[in-house]
């Protein structure tokens, strides 16, 4: 595919990055010398300096023989005008990234026809939503949720007195349905197999039906204690969004945030929530609000060092559970040595949502991890090689796993014997590696 990026900030960069890893050509747009620098020397794309919104500009960069537009700079505005320019211009698809939702509802038909966007990524509600659907399942450090909403992947940090630490996976024993189904290790990802010894700190995915995941994380998790109160450090979009959504769940929440006007403004949208105004997290002030009897510190403000250094803070004080927002990924390997269980990432996020677009075969979803593997909920259409034939005989790559199975509303955990039909939903764990296999796989 041809692409054109609008901006090139740490989620426009990363999007090119993974897009033209993928083969697709990239042509980005971005306004900031230093930004467009960046790219031209660490990106196997074309970088033009100018305005991304500008008819003129995206005519130099081919909008005309494009098939995609990611609009993705810190401007909602120029967002919106660079999609509505590329639509003028014949481009069948464009995804924008909005930070402020009152620019487009995607139930107000008006917003759809009228501006035109076929998808928009409001990065700050996503990672609001993760945290949450984390928190919510206690033992877990993260939750995907994949066929409409009836298939979890949870995501769990064994510890060492973990039961299943030291077992190999063919004796780990789990509920019925649910399935290891990939795991990290050091940072690298790897797809079990029954003699895959499990050790302590590994990243274990397990997947199961969502009514039922609580129950899959409590066999391998050792701290399983709901949680009922969240410390919040960080009043942005991401942080008050977050506030609220814990609070309609009865989560009791306490939010510090360093700007004055802010803080006064998140306390007006927050029922029973306290807000504190604080220029920082000190140990003092975390000692002072009773941090070890936190069930979970969030740091979210759009500082990665203070983040980390936060949540580092909350864990040595005695937080049970915490996470740290990030933004640049070269912040991500210090994420675990820092002790921390949680890192939500909004420029990982955005290029999961944007490669439905780009991947061949009915791709429904996908999720991104730091470690470079995916999940992918791939439809199975008619005529694909997958359909009609035994797992075991489809030859999947090697560094893949159909992990779960979604058919007529019921969750199925494949074995080697099970027949995918067409219609059917399949989430796969994948390596990258093995990615363009798996899709030709799904092709019809």
């Amino acid at each position: 595919m041809q692409i054109v990026i609008v901006g090139a900030g740490e989620v426009g960069f990363n999007t090119a990055l993974m897009l033209s890893g993928e083969g697709h050509k990239v042509v980005l747009i971005e306004q900031n010398e230093a930004l467009v620098e960046r790219a031209a020397e660490r990106l196997d794309a074309l970088a033009i300096q100018g305005n991304g919104a500008s008819p003129r500009m995206l005519s130099e960069a081919g909008i005309e023989r494009s098939d995609l537009l990611v609009a993705a700079t810190n401007s909602d505005e120029v967002n919106i005008i660079a999609c509505l320019s590329a639509k003028a211009r014949g481009v069948p698809r464009t995804v924008a990234r909005l930070h402020n939702p009152d620019y487009y509802d995607s139930s107000e038909p008006f917003a759809r026809e009228m501006l035109g966007i076929d998808f928009v990524i409001h990065t700050e509600q996503m990672a609001a939503e993760e945290i949450k659907e984390a928190l919510l399942v206690p033992g877990a450090v993260n939750v995907e949720t994949f066929a409409d909403e009836k298939i979890e992947v949870a995501e769990v940090i064994l510890d060492a007195n973990s039961p299943v630490v030291g077992l190999p996976v063919r004796d780990v024993k789990l509920p019925e349905q649910s399935l290891v189904i990939g795991i990290v290790r050091g940072g690298e990802a790897l797809v079990p197999k029954g003699d895959t010894v499990l050790r302590a700190r590994d990243h274990v995915f397990l997947i199961g039906e969502r009514r039922h995941v609580g129950r899959v994380v409590g066999a391998v998790a050792t701290d399983t204690a709901p949680v009922r109160e969240v410390m919040i450090f960080g009043g942005g979009r991401i942080g008050l969004q977050l506030a609220q959504a814990l609070e309609e769940v009865g989560i009791y929440v306490k939010v510090i945030e360093r700007d004055e006007a802010r803080a006064r403004h998140v306390a007006s949208r927050l029922r029973k929530g306290i807000v504190l105004h604080e220029d920082g997290v000190s140990q003092d002030l975390l000692l002072q609000e009773r941090v070890d009897r936190t069930d979970a510190f969030v740091a979210v403000t759009g500082d990665d060092r203070a983040n980390l250094l936060a949540a580092m803070y909350a864990r040595q004080l005695g937080a049970r559970l915490t996470v740290s927002g990030m933004s640049r990924g070269e912040f991500a390997p210090l994420s675990d040595a820092l002790g921390v269980d949680i890192t939500i990432s909004p420029r990982i996020l955005a290029a999961s949502a944007i490669l439905r677009f780009v991947r061949r075969g009915d791709v429904v979803a996908v999720t991104l991890l730091e470690s470079g593997a995916e999940m992918i909920e791939l439809r199975v259409p008619n005529g694909c090689r997958v359909a009609g034939r035994p797992l075991s005989q489809v030859r999947f790559p090697e560094g893949a796993l159909v992990g779960a199975i979604l058919r007529d509303s019921e969750v199925i955990i494949p074995s080697g014997r099970e027949v995918m039909r067409p219609g059917d939903d399949a989430v796969v764990f994948s390596l990258r590696a093995a990615v363009d296999k798996v899709e030709r796989l799904f092709a019809s």
